[in-house]
C-alpha cells in the first residue's frame, strides 16, 4: 500500500486480486460449517471454528469490497487547460478492467455531438513532449555508451621515460570525432525506442502469455466436461465444477485479451507520439543543405504514415513468439487425438508461409511507389503555395494577370 501511495496509484490491482482470491477460498469452508449447523451438529469446538471462519470471511469480503473503490483523487499535475484529466488515472481497478469510466463520455455523446471541450486531457506521462523526451534521453545514453572510449590505467610512477614512451606508442589510434554510420544510427534509434518503453512491452508479453494459457486450457476443460456426460456414475458436483471452471476460464480469457490490447495500444500511441515529436524537432534544426536533400513531403510522410504504422504494429508485436508457441501446443494436442491425420493440415500451413511472404513483398513495393507519388504531390503543392506567398508578399498579382 505504501508503494502504491508513492507511485500515486489510487486503486491497487494486486490487493484487489488478493482479497478476491481469499474471499473465494473461504467460501467452501463457510458452506461446510453452514451445512453442519443445519444438521444440528453443535459443540464448543464447532462454534469456535465457525466463528473464526465467519469472521475471516467477513473481513476478507469487506476488504474486497473496499478495494472496489478508489481513493479520493488529488491532482498532482499542473495542467493549463480547464478540461479534466482522463479518469483512467484515478478510477478503481474494476472500473479500469471493465472500462466503466468511459460510460459518462458515451452518454454525453448520445445526448449531443461531442466537441473538443467534452473530451478529457491526457496525463503528463502520455503526452508527446514527455514521450519524445524519454526516447531522446535513451538515444543520448546509448550514443554515449557507443562512443565512449575506456583506456587502461597505466602506471608511470615506477617506469623509465623510454618504457612510458613505448607504452604510449602501443595505444591504438582512435578517431573520436568519427561520425556514426547509418546502420549504427538505426540501431541506436531502435534500441532507444524499445528501451524507453520496455516495461510496458514486457507487461504486454506477460499478459499475452497468460491469455494464451487460458485459451489453450479451455479445450482441455471442455473435453473433461463432455466426458462427464458419457459416464453417469460420476457425481453431480463434478459437472457443476467443470461448468463453473469453463465459464471462469472464458471470462478470464476475455479480460486478459482486453488488457493486452489496451497495453499494446498504449505502447503504440507512445511510439507514434515519440516519432512525431522527434521528426518535428529534427525538422526545425535542419540546415539549408539538408532541407534540399529532405523534402517537406518526406517529413510529412514520416509523421503521418510511418509513425501510424509503428502504432499499429505493436498489437501484433508479441505474435512473433506467441504464434509459434500456440501452433506448437495445438499441434501436440491434435497429434494426441488424430495421430498422423494432422500431416496434410501441417503441410498446408507450411505451404502458406512462402505465399504470404511473396504477397507481403508485393504489397511493400506498391506501398513504396504510393509514398513516392505522394511525396512528389506534397512537394509540388509546397512549391505552389510558396509561389503564391511570393506573389501576395510583393503584390505582383496584377502584373502577372497582365
Amino acid at each position: 500500500m505504501n508503494y502504491d501511495r508513492l507511485k500515486s496509484v489510487y486503486s491497487s490491482g494486486l490487493l484487489f486480486v488478493f482479497w478476491l482470491v481469499v474471499s473465494l477460498v473461504i467460501v467452501p469452508n463457510v458452506i461446510v460449517y453452514s451445512v453442519n449447523f443445519q444438521q444440528q451438529i453443535k459443540s464448543t469446538k464447532l462454534w469456535t471454528e465457525a466463528a473464526c471462519i465467519w469472521l475471516h470471511f467477513i473481513v476478507a469480503l469487506g476488504s474486497f469490497i473496499a478495494n472496489c473503490f478508489a481513493e479520493k483523487y488529488i491532482p498532482i499535475e499542473t495542467i493549463s487547460d480547464e478540461r479534466p484529466i482522463v479518469p483512467e488515472v484515478y478510477v478503481s481497478f474494476p472500473s479500469r478492467i471493465f472500462c466503466t469510466w468511459v460510460t459518462s463520455l458515451i452518454l454525453r455523446g448520445y445526448k449531443k455531438p461531442l466537441t473538443e471541450n467534452d473530451c478529457w486531457q491526457l496525463p503528463i506521462s502520455e503526452r508527446t513532449v514527455t514521450v519524445a523526451h524519454q526516447v531522446q534521453n535513451c538515444m543520448k545514453g546509448i550514443n554515449t555508451r557507443t562512443t565512449n572510449i575506456s583506456y587502461e590505467n597505466i602506471s608511470i610512477a615506477n617506469r623509465t621515460e623510454d618504457e612510458n614512451r613505448n607504452s604510449l606508442n602501443d595505444l591504438p589510434l582512435i578517431d573520436i570525432k568519427k561520425p556514426l554510420s547509418k546502420y549504427q544510427k538505426k540501431t541506436i534509434f531502435w534500441h532507444a525506442l524499445f528501451g524507453a518503453f520496455i516495461d510496458k512491452i514486457i507487461a504486454g508479453g506477460l499478459i499475452k502469455f497468460v491469455h494464451d494459457l487460458f485459451q489453450l486450457t479451455g479445450p482441455l476443460i471442455l473435453k473433461l466436461f463432455l466426458n462427464y456426460f458419457t459416464d453417469p456414475t460420476k457425481p453431480k458436483w463434478l459437472g457443476i465444477f467443470y461448468a463453473i471452471l469453463l465459464s471462469t476460464i472464458v471470462f478470464c480469457q476475455v479480460i486478459f485479451l482486453r488488457a493486452y490490447f489496451h497495453c499494446q495500444f498504449l505502447v503504440g500511441l507512445r511510439f507514434r507520439s515519440a516519432i512525431i515529436g522527434l521528426v518535428y524537432r529534427k525538422s526545425l534544426k535542419l540546415s539549408n543543405s539538408s532541407k534540399h536533400e529532405t523534402t517537406t513531403g518526406e517529413m510529412i510522410n514520416l509523421m503521418a504514415i510511418d509513425a501510424s504504422h509503428f502504432g499499429e504494429i505493436t498489437t501484433q508485436l508479441h505474435m512473433l513468439w506467441s504464434g509459434p508457441f500456440q501452433i506448437t501446443i495445438i499441434l501436440v494436442l491434435l497429434y494426441q487425438q488424430m495421430q498422423l491425420a494432422i500431416i496434410p493440415g501441417v503441410a498446408l500451413l507450411l505451404l502458406m508461409i512462402p505465399i504470404n511472404l511473396f504477397l507481403q513483398r508485393i504489397q511493400k513495393k506498391l506501398t513504396s511507389k504510393q509514398l513516392t507519388v505522394k511525396d512528389e504531390r506534397i512537394k509540388m503543392m509546397n512549391e505552389i503555395l510558396n509561389g503564391i506567398r511570393v506573389l501576395k508578399l510583393y503584390a505582383w498579382e496584377m502584373a502577372f494577370i497582365r
